[in-house]
Protein backbone atom coordinates (compact mmCIF):
# COMPACT_ATOMS: atom_id res chain seq x y z
CA UNK A 1 0.00 0.00 0.00
CA UNK A 2 1.29 3.46 -0.94
CA UNK A 3 1.08 6.05 1.81
CA UNK A 4 -0.08 9.46 0.51
CA UNK A 5 2.69 12.04 0.45
CA UNK A 6 0.43 14.53 2.24
CA UNK A 7 0.17 12.19 5.22
CA UNK A 8 3.96 11.78 5.34
CA UNK A 9 4.52 15.53 5.03
CA UNK A 10 1.95 16.33 7.72
CA UNK A 11 3.43 13.73 10.05
CA UNK A 12 6.96 15.07 9.63
CA UNK A 13 5.78 18.60 10.36
CA UNK A 14 3.76 17.50 13.39
CA UNK A 15 6.73 15.49 14.65
CA UNK A 16 8.80 18.70 14.56
CA UNK A 17 6.17 20.25 16.83
CA UNK A 18 6.44 17.28 19.20
CA UNK A 19 10.23 17.61 19.18
CA UNK A 20 9.94 21.29 20.09
CA UNK A 21 7.62 20.47 22.98
CA UNK A 22 10.08 17.87 24.27
CA UNK A 23 13.00 20.28 23.83
CA UNK A 24 11.21 22.91 25.92
CA UNK A 25 10.50 20.31 28.60
CA UNK A 26 14.17 19.29 28.65
CA UNK A 27 15.39 22.88 28.76
CA UNK A 28 13.09 23.82 31.62
CA UNK A 29 14.04 20.79 33.70
CA UNK A 30 17.76 21.24 33.06
CA UNK A 31 17.63 24.88 34.06
CA UNK A 32 15.30 24.76 37.05
CA UNK A 33 16.33 21.55 38.79
CA UNK A 34 17.18 21.71 42.50
CA UNK A 35 20.89 21.53 41.72
CA UNK A 36 20.81 24.92 39.95
CA UNK A 37 18.53 26.86 42.31
CA UNK A 38 21.30 28.59 44.26
CA UNK A 39 23.30 29.29 41.10
CA UNK A 40 20.41 31.02 39.30
CA UNK A 41 19.39 32.88 42.44
CA UNK A 42 22.93 34.19 42.94
CA UNK A 43 23.30 35.37 39.34
CA UNK A 44 19.97 36.89 38.26
CA UNK A 45 16.90 35.69 40.20
CA UNK A 46 14.45 38.08 38.54
CA UNK A 47 15.66 37.24 35.04
CA UNK A 48 15.48 33.48 35.58
CA UNK A 49 12.03 33.79 37.17
CA UNK A 50 10.86 35.70 34.09
CA UNK A 51 12.34 33.04 31.78
CA UNK A 52 10.58 30.30 33.77
CA UNK A 53 7.23 32.05 33.36
CA UNK A 54 7.81 32.53 29.62
CA UNK A 55 8.68 28.84 29.19
CA UNK A 56 5.60 27.79 31.17
CA UNK A 57 3.28 30.00 29.13
CA UNK A 58 4.73 28.80 25.85
CA UNK A 59 4.52 25.16 27.00
CA UNK A 60 0.76 25.53 27.53
CA UNK A 61 0.28 27.19 24.14
CA UNK A 62 2.34 24.61 22.23
CA UNK A 63 0.75 21.59 23.93
CA UNK A 64 -2.82 22.79 23.48
CA UNK A 65 -2.16 23.50 19.78
CA UNK A 66 -1.47 19.77 19.39
CA UNK A 67 -5.04 18.94 20.38
CA UNK A 68 -6.83 21.54 18.28
CA UNK A 69 -9.46 20.26 15.82
CA UNK A 70 -8.32 18.90 12.48
CA UNK A 71 -10.13 21.73 10.71
CA UNK A 72 -11.08 25.28 11.68
CA UNK A 73 -13.64 27.30 9.73
CA UNK A 74 -12.32 30.78 8.95
CA UNK A 75 -14.71 33.15 7.14
CA UNK A 76 -16.63 30.23 5.74
CA UNK A 77 -13.55 28.42 4.52
CA UNK A 78 -12.06 25.32 6.18
CA UNK A 79 -8.40 25.45 7.15
CA UNK A 80 -6.53 22.37 8.28
CA UNK A 81 -4.53 22.47 11.50
CA UNK A 82 -1.36 20.40 11.98
CA UNK A 83 -2.67 18.47 14.96
CA UNK A 84 -2.98 14.97 16.33
CA UNK A 85 -6.60 14.90 15.21
CA UNK A 86 -5.70 15.82 11.60
CA UNK A 87 -3.08 13.08 11.49
CA UNK A 88 -5.40 10.50 13.03
CA UNK A 89 -8.10 11.39 10.55
CA UNK A 90 -5.73 10.76 7.64
CA UNK A 91 -4.48 7.53 9.21
CA UNK A 92 -8.05 6.33 9.59
CA UNK A 93 -8.88 7.25 5.99
CA UNK A 94 -5.96 5.04 4.89
CA UNK A 95 -6.87 2.22 7.33
CA UNK A 96 -3.57 2.81 9.17
CA UNK A 97 -4.89 3.87 12.57
CA UNK A 98 -3.84 1.17 15.03
CA UNK A 99 -4.98 0.66 18.62
CA UNK A 100 -1.52 1.72 19.84
CA UNK A 101 -1.69 4.99 17.93
CA UNK A 102 -5.27 5.60 19.01
CA UNK A 103 -4.52 5.04 22.70
CA UNK A 104 -1.45 7.35 22.69
CA UNK A 105 -3.41 9.99 20.80
CA UNK A 106 -6.20 9.84 23.38
CA UNK A 107 -3.68 10.23 26.20
CA UNK A 108 -2.18 13.30 24.47
CA UNK A 109 -5.64 14.79 23.95
CA UNK A 110 -6.60 14.12 27.58
CA UNK A 111 -3.49 15.89 28.87
CA UNK A 112 -4.12 18.81 26.53
CA UNK A 113 -7.63 19.14 27.92
CA UNK A 114 -6.12 19.79 31.36
CA UNK A 115 -4.24 22.78 29.93
CA UNK A 116 -6.92 24.07 27.57
CA UNK A 117 -8.72 26.28 30.14
CA UNK A 118 -5.44 28.07 30.85
CA UNK A 119 -4.96 28.85 27.17
CA UNK A 120 -8.54 29.94 26.60
CA UNK A 121 -9.09 31.98 29.76
CA UNK A 122 -5.62 33.25 30.68
CA UNK A 123 -3.17 33.16 27.75
CA UNK A 124 -5.20 33.61 24.57
CA UNK A 125 -7.79 35.80 26.35
CA UNK A 126 -7.79 37.61 29.66
CA UNK A 127 -10.83 36.28 31.46
CA UNK A 128 -11.91 38.86 34.04
CA UNK A 129 -12.91 36.33 36.69
CA UNK A 130 -9.61 34.47 36.44
CA UNK A 131 -7.65 37.71 36.48
CA UNK A 132 -9.25 39.26 39.56
CA UNK A 133 -9.80 36.08 41.57
CA UNK A 134 -6.41 34.59 40.74
CA UNK A 135 -7.95 31.32 39.59
CA UNK A 136 -5.19 28.82 38.79
CA UNK A 137 -5.61 26.74 35.66
CA UNK A 138 -3.57 24.29 33.66
CA UNK A 139 -2.12 22.40 36.61
CA UNK A 140 -1.09 18.77 36.25
CA UNK A 141 0.79 16.33 38.42
CA UNK A 142 4.41 15.38 37.81
CA UNK A 143 3.21 11.90 36.91
CA UNK A 144 0.77 13.24 34.29
CA UNK A 145 3.51 15.42 32.85
CA UNK A 146 5.98 12.54 32.57
CA UNK A 147 3.33 10.31 30.99
CA UNK A 148 2.52 13.02 28.45
CA UNK A 149 6.17 13.39 27.47
CA UNK A 150 6.44 9.63 27.00
CA UNK A 151 3.17 9.54 25.05
CA UNK A 152 4.30 12.09 22.48
CA UNK A 153 7.44 10.00 21.89
CA UNK A 154 5.43 6.77 21.59
CA UNK A 155 2.82 8.37 19.34
CA UNK A 156 5.51 9.73 17.03
CA UNK A 157 7.28 6.38 16.85
CA UNK A 158 4.14 4.30 16.28
CA UNK A 159 2.93 6.60 13.50
CA UNK A 160 6.40 6.83 11.94
CA UNK A 161 6.68 3.04 11.81
CA UNK A 162 3.15 2.63 10.50
CA UNK A 163 3.65 4.98 7.54
CA UNK A 164 7.17 3.80 6.71
CA UNK A 165 9.09 6.87 7.91
CA UNK A 166 10.45 5.07 10.95
CA UNK A 167 10.88 6.02 14.61
CA UNK A 168 13.00 8.91 15.88
CA UNK A 169 14.19 9.18 19.46
CA UNK A 170 13.94 12.85 20.46
CA UNK A 171 14.08 12.31 24.22
CA UNK A 172 17.49 13.99 24.33
CA UNK A 173 17.69 17.44 22.78
CA UNK A 174 21.20 18.53 23.69
CA UNK A 175 23.25 20.43 21.11
CA UNK A 176 26.05 22.98 20.91
CA UNK A 177 25.05 26.25 22.53
CA UNK A 178 22.15 24.76 24.52
CA UNK A 179 21.12 25.20 28.15
CA UNK A 180 23.84 22.81 29.33
CA UNK A 181 26.53 25.00 27.78
CA UNK A 182 24.98 28.03 29.48
CA UNK A 183 24.97 26.29 32.86
CA UNK A 184 28.55 25.14 32.40
CA UNK A 185 29.62 28.71 31.62
CA UNK A 186 27.74 30.11 34.63
CA UNK A 187 29.27 27.56 36.99
CA UNK A 188 32.74 28.23 35.62
CA UNK A 189 32.27 31.98 35.98
CA UNK A 190 31.01 31.62 39.52
CA UNK A 191 34.01 29.50 40.51
CA UNK A 192 36.39 32.04 38.99
CA UNK A 193 34.72 35.00 40.66
CA UNK A 194 32.04 34.18 43.24
CA UNK A 195 28.87 36.11 42.56
CA UNK A 196 27.38 38.15 45.40
CA UNK A 197 23.58 37.80 45.57
CA UNK A 198 21.86 41.12 44.69
CA UNK A 199 20.31 41.51 48.17
CA UNK A 200 23.66 41.01 49.88
CA UNK A 201 25.31 43.76 47.83
CA UNK A 202 22.94 46.44 49.13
Amino acid sequence: MTVPQKLIDDFEQLRECLINVRRDYNTYNALYCDENRSLLTAIAPTFFTDVAEILQRDWILQVVKLIDPAVTAVRGKDRENLTVQLLNQQLEDESLLTDEIRSRAKAILDYGELLKPARHRILAHRDRECHFKGIAMGASTNEQLKEFVQNIQDYSDFVGIQIGVGPLDFSSSGCKGDVYDLLQYLRKSQRAQPIIPPDAAR
